[in-house]
């Protein structure tokens, strides 16, 4: 059984990276959700649809990992629980996982688009390039199989037509690994976007311009 001290600490650790999330422009409205190990087979878990400026740590359900329909205390879990205790289950040396929707990932994630590891940054952080996960209905074994297939030996995958899903040792890791796959799929964007048009400025414009035209 894990002390008592360091549940209550998580609890608080959990909502302050909901908080973070929103705060940082990582995430939009009540989309995603936020785990962290308590031990082996149990983590804390974001409840589902319910605002991160509102959650109290007490809202936190703890959820077995070797079976996370099994949970307790809190609020409803969220529906893709299954994801994060897979990704626990398979990674022991993880503590902690975040599923978002930051702007240009998603693009990358909706176009079903990896990321090659052109820069040291990637390569350091995420531990190579960002692979894409299979395609499947949230909550559902397709989705879940998808993450945790496309994450192996990685610490973040896009998960296709939706978000992302990041890992790491603590809270503050994952986040960093969030953090720098957005600003390094901003930079690939804005590179495949110059070269594609010959302009030699970035502007937002210029990829909304350039997305319209490859659709007409």
């Amino acid at each position: 059984m894990w002390d008592k001290n360091k549940e209550n600490e998580l609890r608080q650790l959990v909502k302050d990276s909901g908080v973070r999330l929103l705060e940082e422009n990582l995430v939009q409205g009540t989309w995603g959700n936020i785990s962290a190990r308590l031990d082996e087979d149990h983590m804390l878990v974001t409840p589902t649809g319910l605002d991160y400026n509102h959650l109290t740590p007490e809202d936190m359900p703890i959820v077995q990992i070797s079976d996370p329909s099994v949970w307790s205390d809190g609020k409803k879990p969220t529906s893709e629980r299954k994801i994060h205790a897979a990704v626990l289950a398979s990674r022991p040396e993880i503590n902690a996982c975040i599923h978002s929707h930051p702007v240009f990932a998603t693009i990358m994630a909706s176009c079903r688009m990896p990321l090659p590891a052109f820069s040291d940054e990637l390569k350091e952080v995420m531990g190579g390039d960002v692979a894409v996960g299979a395609y499947g209905l949230p909550g559902t074994k397709k989705l879940k199989e998808g993450t945790v297939a496309a994450i192996r030996g990685r610490n973040a995958c896009f998960m296709a037509n939706h978000g992302v899903f990041c890992v790491g040792r603590t809270m503050d890791e994952a986040f960093n690994v969030l953090r720098v796959l957005e600003k390094n799929v901003y930079e690939y964007i804005r590179r495949m976007t110059l070269e594609k048009t010959g302009k030699t400025e970035y502007t937002d414009d210029l990829l909304f311009d350039l997305f319209v035209k490859s659709k007409s």
